[in-house]
């Protein structure tokens, strides 16, 4: 039964650069899987999906290096956080919290562009020293919470960018894919010193999210509306975080 659900989350979440790490997540808890056990298969999904989506943002001309990497500095950050072992749950709370300040987010940059008249979206360049001022605190808070919780961070980094006006639509998209990317590869070798991905689930869920990837990152790249898939990204994040509060509260 998960097949079709991770397909449609991969297909959704590839077709605006993400890799569907806390969705992920999310239902292999709801489905009775232990929080601790989970990152390492989101993770791998994740690299999965989101290096199908880097690949065609990048193809369509949409990746600028130059905006994109001082954000990595993600990267120690999301390997050493993903050596941290804490109690399930604390990393429910962590988790739970960051479902939460992703949906509102991204709720509120997808309402707000669509809302708004594209001549009056108002866009900010930084030169170099700002985006450098910019990026690298950001890229180290996120790698860390992304480490931790076992997913890429781009749900966060994503509506970050086009709340406060430094980046479009797409090149969002790309930049959000690499940062995932890297993250997720970071945070997995940090996993992978506590546990090892279930290979018998995670076979079956790798193929199945490639194909959706695929799919749903090509069109993404270059057809869908991603005002729109942001808010239902956030609308499906959301429910996420509310059936994991509940699985919790209910112990």
């Amino acid at each position: 039964m998960l097949i079709p659900v991770f397909f449609g989350i991969s297909f959704i979440y590839s077709s605006v650069g993400f890799g569907g790490g806390s969705s992920y997540i999310a239902i292999l808890v709801l489905a009775g899987t232990s929080l601790v056990l989970v990152p390492p298969i989101s993770l791998v999904l994740n690299i999965i999906v989101a290096g199908i989506a880097l690949f065609n943002f990048t193809r369509a001309g949409h990746l600028s290096l130059r905006f994109a990497l001082p954000f990595l500095t993600s990267i120690p950050f999301a390997f050493f956080a993903g050596t941290v072992q804490l109690p399930q749950n604390n990393l429910s709370i962590i988790f739970i919290i960051a479902l939460f300040t992703a949906s509102v987010a991204l709720l509120i940059s997808g309402i707000k562009k669509i809302e708004s008249q594209p001549n009056k979206v108002k866009r900010i360049n930084l030169n170099q020293k700002q985006l450098l001022a910019v990026s690298v605190p950001t890229g180290a808070g996120l790698g860390t919470l992304a480490g931790l919780v076992g997913i890429g961070g781009g749900i966060w980094l994503s509506p970050l960018l086009i709340l406060t006006g430094i980046s479009d639509t797409k090149k969002t998209a790309a930049t959000a894919s690499l940062f995932i990317v890297t993250n997720s590869i970071a945070g997995l070798i940090g996993h992978s010193i506590k546990s090892v991905p279930n290979i018998s689930l995670l076979i079956p869920l790798a193929v199945t999210v490639l194909v959706g990837g695929i799919i749903g990152s090509k069109l993404g790249a270059f057809k869908f509306d991603h005002d729109k898939l942001r808010i239902i990204v956030g609308g499906v994040v959301g429910a996420a975080g509310i059936s994991l509060t509940i699985k919790l509260l209910m112990g």
